[in-house]
């Protein structure tokens, strides 16, 4: 995937240079684009401490966006709107490895689905012209993020017997989101742009009443607040209208 990833942008920035000199249609205000890309955890949400209530033990994941951008009249600025959705797996090993330390007796089987980030923005960026074709973005963004928090499943064995099983339940909730970021805008042939961007992005959602059950039976609710942060870069392709 990343050497197909790598290829793709490589393939892109050569019809970027070739095109240099071959577009002749004039400038348009506005622009729709398409990008993927890696979404990288940071602090409490990568976080595999055990004793950070909020740790939310993401792993590096990807994410699809739709951008839609408009030049305001005789201005540096514009508007823009963003649709995201990031997925970032858990880290199954380190939770097996949490699991272990009271009983290292006991090896562990973790079972978990991915944290689904789902972000509805709007905001505003300022145009910085470089040359004829390369213009930089500078934005900022707020929102909406439907975050899913995953559920985990953790299967105990003793001497390869399997013991009464914990399960952990999904929780989900509607929060605000930011993004800062910086955007390029490259023209490549006609009305087709090259978008790619780097931005971080914040959510602070709060799950209340995650279920836990342990293999006793033991059933207990708790209340986490973890603050939902990423590193994102990514690029595609637009359309200039």
């Amino acid at each position: 995937m990343k050497k197909t990833m790598a290829l793709i942008y490589f393939w892109l920035l050569c019809f970027a240079a070739f095109s240099q000199g071959n577009s002749t249609s004039p400038d348009r205000p506005s622009y729709f684009a398409l990008s993927v890309g890696p979404s990288i955890p940071l602090q409490d949400f990568k976080s595999t401490n055990g004793k950070n209530a909020n740790a939310g033990f993401a792993k590096n994941g990807r994410k699809k966006d739709i951008l839609w951008g408009k030049e305001l009249n005789n201005t540096h600025w514009g508007v823009t709107g963003l649709l995201r959705i990031h997925k970032n797996p858990i880290d199954e090993g380190e939770l097996a490895l949490i699991a272990k330390t009271p009983y290292p007796s006991f090896d562990y089987s973790i079972s978990a689905k991915e944290w689904n980030v789902y972000t509805l923005m709007a905001g505003a960026y300022y145009r910085i012209p470089v040359s004829r074709k390369l213009t930089v973005m500078p934005k900022a963004m707020v929102g909406l993020a439907f975050i899913y928090s995953p559920e985990i499943f953790a299967v105990p064995y003793n001497n390869s017997v399997h013991v009464a099983s914990s399960y952990r339940e999904s929780s989900h909730n509607l929060t605000t989101s930011y993004l800062f970021g910086i955007g390029m805008k490259n023209n490549l042939f006609h009305r087709i742009v090259l978008i790619s961007n780097v931005d971080i992005l914040s959510a602070f959602p709060t799950f209340s009443d995650v279920k836990t059950i342990h293999g006793n039976g033991t059933t207990i609710f708790r209340t986490k607040s973890p603050t939902i942060l990423s590193f994102n870069y990514g690029m595609g392709i637009g359309f200039k209208f």
